[in-house]
């Protein structure tokens, strides 16, 4: 709903060029305020994918927001509109860099996975081949027995 909102404001005030908001007089470096939109981008995606556990788990982003980086929504809000409207150029370098992260640690957990799913199946495929050698152990034995 927020990233509604943030894409709203983004197209409203670039529809006016001359517009630019105030520096807010708590600025957020930014480099900071990348890691909180990625940390907003991150909890959203969680949300959407797993919203009960994180309802379960008493999790609300906006509070995890304000709490990991000593802020509150007014400031937070002020800054998101400046970086917003400071420059396009640098707004859309912030956005290029958070989703090259995203793309860095899909591509990272993809390969943990893929790494896992392989040692599973060696580890499989040692045990059904020793299960093997066991059943023709097992009936070659029972042959010999019978005459």
């Amino acid at each position: 709903m927020r990233f509604l909102l943030l894409v709203l404001l983004l197209v409203t005030v670039s529809c006016d060029k001359s517009f630019k908001a105030p520096e807010p007089d708590n600025l957020i470096d930014q480099p900071v305020m990348e890691e909180i939109l990625y940390d907003i981008n991150l909890l959203k995606a969680a949300k959407s994918k797993s919203y009960k556990i994180l309802k379960d788990n008493n999790v609300q982003a906006d509070v995890y927001i304000y709490e990991k980086y000593q802020i509150d929504s007014t400031t937070l809000r002020q800054n998101v509109e400046y970086y917003a409207t400071f420059s396009f150029k640098k707004t859309k370098e912030i956005e290029e860099r958070i989703k090259l992260r995203f793309d860095t640690e899909k591509a990272q957990i993809e390969k943990i996975i893929q790494d896992s799913l392989k040692k599973k199946r060696d580890t499989d495929s040692v045990n059904l081949s020793g299960k093997k050698n066991k059943d023709v152990l097992s009936v070659s034995s029972k042959r010999k027995k019978k005459p």
